[in-house]
């Protein structure tokens, strides 16, 4: 039998705080969770990883649009490998500036990468459980990315976007590794140029066909948004399915 959603919701929320009290009990973290002892910091930061989660999902719709009109806003806002690869073929045809693309990805640092480091310095090592409570593969990356920077320290930020893990989790680490804030920017923003340099220069070698497929998928971009909104809620409601499963299965009485 499935159980009703609110008893599930409750069971998972009293499961997570049993496991971050094991080491701390009055760790910031968990006292988000219990929903006492909010801290200033601990909302600030909450709050800012949430939008962060949230503009993620509500630019997946807008890209095709803002790829052809409004590239160095998209860089700025999200820096993600299309709108840099975008920004260096539209420089290279003289439709943007080379200079503000190169600059605009590093606001990313400010608006995201900044915060993740926050998170992991304020909570320490129950950001693991909190992040990993639903998905052992992500706690297992940020565990492999608190080695990786406990051994290289900066060296890893240099080249944190070329390895085979998710950015944000090695920013989580260089938090929970005590690294000051100075090292940690500048660890950030010397990874981000060296990513840009292969981004942008992709971008620019493509040139023209690169601007003129842009401008093709803006052509349609009404189109590929609606298509975009239906796959992300598809694929929300699939994995909310998933869980509650996954939870029933796990109750005494569940089959």
């Amino acid at each position: 039998m499935i159980p009703q959603k609110p008893r599930l919701i409750g069971a998972i929320k009293a499961d997570i705080v049993s496991n971050l009290e094991a080491d701390q009990p009055n760790n910031g973290l968990t006292a988000a969770i219990r929903g006492r002892r909010f801290a200033v910091p601990d909302v600030l930061c909450g709050a800012a990883l949430a939008l962060g989660v949230i503009a993620a999902y509500a630019f997946i719709p807008l890209t095709p649009t803002l790829l052809a009109h409004h590239s160095e806003l998209l860089e700025a806002l999200r820096g993600s490998t299309t709108s840099i690869v975008s920004g260096g073929a539209l420089a290279r045809v003289g439709r943007d500036s080379l200079t503000i693309v190169i600059l605009a990805p590093l606001c990313t640092i400010a608006l995201y990468d900044v915060f993740y480091w926050w998170a992991g310095r304020r909570w320490g090592g129950h950001i693991v459980a909190f992040y990993g409570r639903n998905n052992p593969r992500t706690a297992r990356w940020i565990l492999r990315a608190e080695a990786i920077v406990r051994r290289r320290g900066i060296w890893a930020l240099f080249v944190s976007y070329y390895l085979p893990l998710p950015t944000f989790v090695i920013f989580l680490a260089c938090g929970t590794s005590g690294m000051p804030l100075w090292m940690f920017v500048v660890g950030d923003v010397v990874g981000m140029v060296l990513w840009e340099a292969l981004l942008i220069s992709l971008g620019w070698s493509l040139g023209h066909p690169a601007v003129h497929a842009i401008d093709r998928i803006s052509h349609y971009s009404t189109r590929i948004g609606i298509a975009l909104i239906v796959a992300i809620v598809v694929v929300a409601v699939v994995r909310a399915q998933l869980r509650l499963r996954g939870g029933a299965a796990g109750q005494p009485g569940g089959q």
